[in-house]
């Protein structure tokens, strides 16, 4: 439920941006900050059957420890793990000039791209765990920028998407 009004509210608010550009009005350009963490998300558990198909195998993102691996202890355990960008959904205009601050929580070296609507890339950086990065550009196109981290992907992203 609490999901449902957040995304309710977030297409609300798209929904009124571009009623005021479409209306003749228009938000002038800003500079826009967003605080993001590479975090390492894990779970384990001995009350479920192991999945079929090795999460590893869908996704370099995704982890997973099998049952007699992951705890000597109780051979029925196992985990799985993801590495995510958190938040992983931005919103920004088109013009603004936008600061992605990046906080590496987990994972030693994450080598990441900036990717533009038009699938042109926009920055790469190499960011490891500990430090602060900041990537910042001005968006020239409407649509998804997507940040990827290639040695996680497909799933660990973000998308950023730039309103007209």
């Amino acid at each position: 439920m609490k999901k449902l009004i957040l995304v309710s509210a977030f297409l609300v608010g798209i929904l009124l941006l571009s009623a005021c550009a479409g209306a003749g009005g228009s938000l002038a350009p800003s500079d826009v900050t967003f605080d993001i963490s590479i975090i390492e998300i894990k779970g384990s558990t001995d009350k479920l059957d192991p999945p079929e198909v090795d999460p590893a195998s869908l996704s370099k993102g995704y982890g997973y420890t099998g049952p007699g691996k992951f705890n000597s202890e109780n051979p029925a355990q196992w985990q799985v793990s993801t590495y995510l960008f958190s938040p992983a959904a931005l919103t920004a205009g088109r013009g603004d000039r936008i600061t992605l601050r990046i906080f590496v929580v987990n994972g030693d070296t994450h080598i990441v791209h900036l990717e533009a609507p038009d699938g042109s890339r926009v920055q790469e950086l190499v960011l490891n765990r500990g430090n602060e990065y900041s990537i910042s550009f001005t968006p020239d196109q409407s649509g998804y920028y997507t940040l990827q981290c290639e040695n996680h992907g497909p799933t660990m992203q973000a998308m950023i998407l730039v309103l007209p």
